[in-house]
């Protein structure tokens, strides 16, 4: 079972780290690659200055989302902890308590 966590774990930590490094490298292309000598219609480095610009437009949304699900599943969780915490008590009487009433 705890080789299974580690397993997920790394992996988790590997597809991030894949994620980054595409970020980082397609930046780092257009960045470098933005002032070229254009060959004009065709031009295989304005391809793929393309190519790179969708691909962080992409992963950019993509994590956006994610961020937001996992802020909305956090706030959603902790809103309802008071509600389901009420569920589960039982309600206390004087009854139920016990308590001797005297005059």
């Amino acid at each position: 079972m705890k080789y299974g966590k580690n397993h997920r774990r790394s992996l988790a930590l590997l597809l991030a780290l894949f994620i980054a490094a595409a970020l980082l490298f397609s930046s780092f292309f257009v960045f470098t690659h933005l002032k070229h000598d254009c060959t004009g219609k065709g031009c295989s480095v304005c391809t793929e200055i393309g190519t790179c610009i969708r691909t962080i437009h992409l992963l950019s949304d993509a994590i956006g989302w994610g961020a937001a699900g996992i802020l909305v599943c956090i706030c959603v969780k902790n809103l309802g902890k008071p509600y389901a915490a009420g569920l589960y008590l039982c309600p206390a009487s004087l009854v139920r308590l016990k308590v001797r009433l005297n005059h």
